[in-house]
């Protein structure tokens, strides 16, 4: 099946934005960065569906509405949705009269005779999108459709459609506070998890995790749990198809969320052995209490790379003190493995600007890192308690411009840094400051513990 979309505007903005960023200077565009913030053009093909729209509603006037993550970002959406070989196409809109709370309407077009036509449309239940996805459920796609929800609290909605016949129907609708869409059982269709309050027969709420699995009609519940209350706001879910043991009819779901102002990570177990479906809390039952990992607005990873996703906890670096008006932290990589987390690697996240550099295990609790004198440039130096760490410096990491790298500007200004990696719009450059200290790297060594994450 084809999908296209539009992304490259996303993409362009964030390279430039980078560049102004690490440049520290204005914007080198005509009107500034709000000139990037305009409606994107729309190609032919997206005229063509533009204008097709704009026929079906007569004169009335509309705006397009836009998903706001996911890979689908554009309100053109071309996909095969009735398995005929050929794409039909969704248009998302509000019309221009409506509130900013008022539903956004689904267009449905299908090529007839060499031209779009809208043969149906749906009034969704949501004031806007914000994530697009097409399950595969037995060889038929269908469209599933996050919506922000004016309903219950903190809750958005899902709602799935078919196409058939040129008509949309609706098969699937509930609010949830976090979804996952995916194979997680090993059938090759996907299942929907769902994140969802749910209150008993005595009025008491809790907070449940449900597998939701497709009959041929619609979605029905096959197996939950309850996750921890305590979480309030949802970050990410992530999927480990087959893992821990490489077996296809198992996955571990992450569940990364906020208790207070920290954040932590569920682990649901989700295993399908003789046509049942069976679900885990791996991590939180209602009669025990957990010691979480806890970390500051940084989400679980694959950070080394096996299939297996690693949950970060954070602590202070030495020599930093809560209260202090700037405070740097050190990152471990645990794996949850029976009842305990094992760390696997510990290091430092440059969350901003999306990389990760691993401390031999020498470093741990003996070197600390601070802010360096340029932008985007952190410092590690080996901690001693009432020494400035600018005197015990080890070595530096910076980001700069990849323009101010290639035209030699950079260069020139840092002759003493040496290059890393680069990634789109920005080159990595690591400086070694103490090559006698026994807890100094060589270059080559800074290049095999730096991880970019982007």
């Amino acid at each position: 099946m084809k999908r296209r979309f539009l992304a490259g505007i996303t993409v362009l903005l964030t390279f430039l934005l980078t560049a102004v960023l690490l440049s520290g200077c204005q914007s080198p565009l005509p009107g500034g960065v709000d000139t990037l913030l305009r409606p994107p053009r729309l190609t032919n093909d997206q005229n063509g569906l533009y204008n097709a729209l704009t026929s079906y509603l007569s004169g009335r006037e509309m705006h397009l509405v836009y998903p706001q993550k996911g890979d689908y970002l554009s309100a053109f959406i071309r996909y095969d949705l009735d398995g005929d070989g050929g794409d039909e196409a969704l248009v998302f809109y509000q019309l221009s009269a409506s509130s900013a709370a008022s539903p956004v309407n689904m267009a449905f077009l299908d090529m007839r005779y060499g031209q779009w036509r809208v043969t149906s449309e749906f009034k969704l239940d949501g004031s806007g999108i914000e994530d697009v996805s097409f399950p595969a459920e037995n060889g038929r796609p269908l469209a599933a459709i996050g919506l922000a929800y004016a309903g219950e609290s903190g809750s958005s909605l899902l709602q799935v459609f078919s196409a058939e016949g040129g008509n949309l129907e609706l098969l699937f609708s509930r609010s949830y506070q976090a979804k996952y869409v995916g194979d997680l059982t090993g059938n090759e269709d996907s299942e929907l998890l769902l994140i969802y309050p749910q209150e008993n027969s005595e009025g008491v709420q809790s907070m449940n995790a449900g597998l939701f699995s497709f009959d041929g009609e619609t979605y029905s519940l096959m197996a939950e749990c309850a996750v921890n209350p305590d979480m309030t706001r949802y970050q990410q879910v992530t999927a480990a198809p087959g893992a821990p043991s490489g077996e296809a009819n198992r996955s571990i779901v992450y569940l990364d969320g906020y208790r207070g102002n920290v954040m932590i990570t569920e682990e649901l177990l989700f295993r399908s052995e003789e046509g049942k479906i069976t679900v885990r809390n791996m991590t939180w039952s209602e009669d025990g209490s957990v010691d979480y990992p806890e970390r500051y607005g940084l989400s679980s990873m694959d950070i080394d790379r096996d299939g297996r996703i690693e949950i970060p906890g954070q602590t202070l670096f030495p020599g930093y003190d809560v209260e202090d008006e700037e405070v740097l932290y050190q990152t471990t990589w645990y794996r949850h493995i029976g009842s305990g987390y094992i760390p696997i690697n510990t290091g430092y996240v440059g969350s901003q600007l999306g990389y990760m550099f691993l401390f031999p295990e020498s470093w741990d609790g003996k070197v600390t890192a601070y802010r360096g004198s340029y932008n985007n440039e952190v410092t590690f130096s080996v901690y001693e308690k009432g020494v400035l760490p600018e005197d015990t410096a080890i070595l530096s990491i910076r980001a700069v411009s990849a323009a101010g790298w290639g035209n030699g500007k950079a260069r020139s200004k840092f002759p003493e840094y040496e290059y890393l990696t680069a990634r789109g719009q920005v080159v990595f450059l690591a400086r070694v400051i103490d090559s006698e200290s026994e807890y100094a790297l060589g270059i080559d060594e800074i290049r095999e513990r730096f991880i970019d994450l982007g």
